[in-house]
């Protein structure tokens, strides 16, 4: 066991360190298999742009899972209270198998746009039902001393994704990415066939009108985010249509789930204060998150010209800074019972990092990855704090509802994260150079090759600068949110607790 494990459980009775381990250890691999696979293919987007084509819907490839995620992880988080949550894991672990075949297998790029997103149907539900599964075994401030290891589980596999991924697409093929997952799959199936969950209570009665028109609306936004400035103009009536489309339709949402015995996405449950400003923090750090995740491989390749494996290496210091900051934090919440401070604390630095990262764009790829090791330690205090917050205020009654929460906030972060960095990339190269397209496809080509044998596009490197600002404003924007949080002692009750800061 991990030091800092022995450091978490040490204070503990023997029943509650045994119950951890016994929950952790079995469900564990299935969560790690759903961060990972979110993140695993961004170092081999070029090759699969080389491969496949179709370079401006590339960041589909990422969205259709995170998408497809989003939708699944409310529903597994409702199922899972309903039917038995290691039932809906192993079904969840199915899906998830059987669309990572049909990504390996695809023969064009529409065709694995569609496979991602049988997979993210899988996925969306791993790692809701792992942390569900935890929440049944540990109290609301005990929770904290867990989530960190469920934090560090989460960033190791988000920010080690792309370095398996690099070197899996540039030594053995990018489809080579895909056909991992299935003994990896096979094996966290295993480990979760001995969890040991209560059977649910039988009753599930689905919001399929909200989940209808939350797809539509969110796939409508993301739609005119990836082809505007460069498919369309940013005022062309089709963009605007779509994107007026994807806003009516949240508006219409609200209303539905009003309407909805069981909503998706409880209008009581966001209405709570402390749930809606966490949950609001944690989808813009998921979008920064997965915003990074998804450019900055790209940006090492294309602009600087690294070999796919060294990108994903570059990313190791965003990993390792994660990993320990969110591990500590775990452990600070468990000690102190509050959770606020760290997390906006840490957003804060994220963003003054950016601002330094934007401005020294040119000063080469060590200097970057010494700026993400600073980035990664400020997202690190993010998960294990906002985790703790939303399922002590959601109480042990709407536990898997208020965790499937945290888990739908991270995906439609990471979402639309994903899809507002290829836009503003982009965007910004539209501006800077009419002959965008032609810059992407320059610069594709270059891949692989030095400094000295290929000119680097001077627009590509400004255009970069700005998809760093935006996630810095992004970051800005969730440290605001964060600070606004009650200062909770988790100790409390809910309804004290609240009462006390009202």
């Amino acid at each position: 066991m991990p030091v800092s494990a022995t450091i978490a459980n040490a204070s503990l009775p023997e029943e509650k360190k045994e119950q951890f381990r016994s929950a952790f250890f079995r469900v564990a691999p299935s969560m790690f298999l759903g961060a990972l696979d979110q993140t695993i293919i961004a170092t081999a987007l070029p090759a699969i742009a080389g491969s496949l084509g179709g370079l401006s819907y590339l960041a589909w490839v990422v969205t259709a899972y995170l998408l497809a995620a989003t939708v699944a992880a409310p529903l597994y988080g409702r199922m899972g209270d309903a039917f038995g949550r290691k039932r809906m894991l192993l079904w969840a672990l199915g899906l998830f198998v059987a669309g990572s075949a049909a990504c390996a297998i695809a023969p064009n790029l529409a065709m694995l746009i569609g496979a991602r997103a049988l997979q993210g149907f899988g996925g969306g539900g791993l790692m809701t039902l792992a942390q569900a599964l935890i929440g049944e075994v540990v109290s609301p401030k005990e929770r904290g001393r867990f989530q960190g290891w469920f934090g560090a589980n989460f960033a190791l596999a988000s920010t080690l994704g792309p370095v398996v991924g690099g070197a899996l697409s540039q030594h053995l093929g990018w489809r080579s990415i895909f056909w991992v997952n299935i003994p990896l799959g096979l094996a966290a199936a295993a480990a979760a066939l001995r969890v040991k969950t209560s059977a649910g209570t039988g009753i599930c009665r689905l919001d399929y009108a909200g989940t209808t028109v939350f797809f539509s609306s969110t796939a409508a936004l993301l739609l005119a985010l990836s082809i505007g400035g460069h498919e369309v103009s940013w005022a062309s009536p089709v963009l605007l249509a779509l994107a007026g489309l994807g806003a009516a339709g949240f508006v219409l949402l609200r209303k539905v789930e009003q309407k909805s015995a069981d909503p998706l996405i409880s209008p009581e449950l966001i209405g709570e204060p402390v749930i809606w400003r966490a949950s609001l923090t944690v989808l813009l750090f998921a979008a920064v998150l997965f915003g990074l995740i998804v450019q900055l491989p790209v940006f090492f390749q294309m602009a600087l010209r690294t070999s796919a494996t060294i990108s994903g290496l570059l990313l190791i210091p965003l990993t390792l800074a994660q990993v320990a900051v969110s591990t500590a934090t775990g452990l600070r919440i468990s000690s102190t019972g509050h959770p606020r401070t760290s997390m906006a604390a840490g957003l804060s630095i994220v963003a003054a990092a950016f601002l330094v990262l934007a401005a020294g764009i040119k000063l080469g790829p060590l200097f970057i990855a010494l700026l993400t090791f600073l980035i990664g330690a400020g997202l690190g205090s993010t998960m294990p704090a906002a985790q703790t917050m939303i399922q002590w205020a959601a109480g042990d009654k709407r536990l898997g509802v208020g965790t499937a929460l945290v888990s739908f906030s991270r995906s439609i972060g990471g979402v639309m994260g994903a899809a507002l960095a290829s836009a503003v990339l982009l965007g910004a190269l539209q501006v800077l150079d009419p002959n965008a397209r032609n810059i992407l496809s320059r610069e594709l080509a270059s891949i692989g090759l030095s400094q000295e044998a290929s000119q680097i596009s001077p627009a590509l490197i400004a255009a970069y600068r700005w998809v760093f600002l935006a996630l810095g404003g992004l970051s800005a924007c969730a440290a605001g949110v964060a600070w606004s949080i009650p200062d909770l002692d988790l100790a409390a009750s809910p309804a004290k607790a609240l009462v006390t800061h009202s």
